[in-house]
């Protein structure tokens, strides 16, 4: 039999269904992997072992008299330090919020109890969710930074002590860290979960997404968090489909790929390359359509207005606490910091004017094909733990804000390291780029996992 802890949340929320597993013993082999694993990962912040496994007996106890339950009941989820959870820390991993504790929860952190989800703990961010490295290990090897910022999420799902967590991206860090770690992490179109109690890095750009070890997971997890919330005024009301019907449903359909081999296959080294070449040939030989997708000019513009908006609106959130305490932020982000104190308001006002145009010619291009596909990241995870890698191949599409998914898609040859593959799809259209990813999983059948987990 698998060990609970081996199980995705698809597969764990079928065994509680047939009766073959109490949600308490999946709890419990979390946890056990936690107490095991982290004192070296460094993947959480806050655990909460003791509320955990009561919410878990109690949910046991009430199965026989309640309604059937869905996918999301009893599963442990962890989530990132910039999430507000009533009762429990949210530090962001900063000497300014220590021991900041909120009253009430998140939107996303609402609707994942709202569905039975039992939120495990708090998650390792780089502080604010910003650029500076965590304590985190890369549970692959310690030597190689495990990405960033959502960290701990990566590293936790990877080295199985969850079966999802949740994550933020304003620039790279749902995507990269998940394609480090060998996961899968999806990154919404903007909007499409509400960012209510998250701490900001900056607004216009920041989305929440999950981390997981499937993309079926990512369906059940996104079924949860979707939805319009009045009280984030980045929120979109736009109707919310059945990821997990799609999911099932496109597993048969071969979808439309466009191939981008401008600027991303030119910045990449050679492993990356030729990984995301054979995936394309993979899927071509699958009888999916693979056509060259050529980016349009506004991209040139991408990476520098998404550096401009996120500085600057990362200072006008952190302006206030950063005259009072600038020594107490870390080095990389009271840089940034500092260079959106000094940003003309002309140069951000210009940048948002690039950014719609950019929006627009993106949007545009993705409506070709089902998805479009490029690496995930430039290389493997460096050796390098004062990095948490290059977000250039991310950047581009949370500027524009189209929705993004990773997939594990082999081992770099020289160092055993996962590598990853990116798709993206038309706005809103998260049904139909988790349809495609699905199709693409199974033909790929490359899911990967690290010494720890045996």
């Amino acid at each position: 039999m698998v060990e609970p802890y081996k199980l995705t949340i698809a597969e764990a929320s079928s065994q509680i269904a047939a009766g073959e597993l109490t949600r308490l013993s999946l709890m419990e082999s979390f946890i056990e992997r936690i107490d095991r694993l982290d004192p070296e990962l460094k993947a959480w912040v806050t655990v909460d072992r003791e509320g955990a496994l009561e919410q878990a007996a109690r949910l046991d106890r009430e199965a026989g008299s309640k309604a059937p339950t869905g996918p999301l009941h009893g599963v442990p989820i962890g989530v990132k330090d910039i999430y507000y959870t009533a009762g429990m820390k949210t530090t962001a991993c900063s000497k300014i919020h220590a021991d900041f504790t909120p009253d009430y929860d998140a939107a996303a952190v609402e609707r994942l109890k709202a569905a039975g989800a039992i939120v495990l703990g708090k998650t390792v961010t780089t502080e604010f969710a910003s650029g500076d490295p965590p304590p985190t290990l890369n549970p692959w090897n310690p030597a190689h930074t495990p990405g960033g910022s959502s960290s701990g999420s990566a590293v936790a799902v990877a080295a199985r002590q969850c079966p999802g967590a949740m994550g933020s991206q304003t620039g790279g860090s749902i995507l990269r860290p998940s394609s480090f770690n060998g996961i899968v992490g999806l990154k919404p179109t903007f909007g499409r979960i509400s960012c209510y109690g998250v701490m900001p890095l900056a607004w216009s750009l920041d989305t929440l997404g999950p981390m997981v070890n499937c993309v079926e997971d990512a369906a059940i997890m996104l079924q949860a968090l979707a939805g319009y919330d009045a009280r984030d005024p980045g929120s979109a009301d736009e109707p919310a489909p059945d990821y997990r019907r799609a999911f099932i449903e496109g597993t048969g359909a071969r979808p439309r790929i466009g191939l981008i081999s401008d600027f991303f296959l030119e910045q990449c080294d050679a492993e990356s390359r030729q990984g995301v070449l054979a995936v394309a040939e993979t899927l071509a030989e699958a009888g999916a359509m693979v056509e060259d997708a050529p980016l349009p000019p506004s991209f040139s513009t991408a990476h520098h207005v998404q550096w401009v908006v996120s500085n600057v609106e990362t200072a006008a959130y952190h302006e206030e606490n950063f005259r009072a305490r600038a020594g107490d932020y870390s080095s990389k982000l009271r840089k940034g910091i500092e260079i959106g104190i000094l940003t003309p308001a002309v140069r951000y006002v210009q940048a948002q004017r690039l950014r719609r145009r950019y929006r627009r010619e993106m949007a545009a291009l993705a409506a070709r094909w089902d998805v479009l596909l490029t690496p995930t990241t430039p290389t493997a995870a460096p050796r390098d733990l004062s990095t948490t890698g290059n977000p250039v191949f991310q950047s581009p599409w949370t500027s524009c804000g189209l929705p993004t998914i990773t997939l594990p898609c082999g081992l770099s040859p020289s160092t055993g390291l996962p590598l990853g593959v990116q798709l993206a799809a038309s706005p809103f259209n998260e049904a139909g780029l988790l349809a495609a990813a699905g199709w693409c999983e199974g033909v790929l059948n490359a899911r990967v996992a690290p010494p720890q987990v045996s």
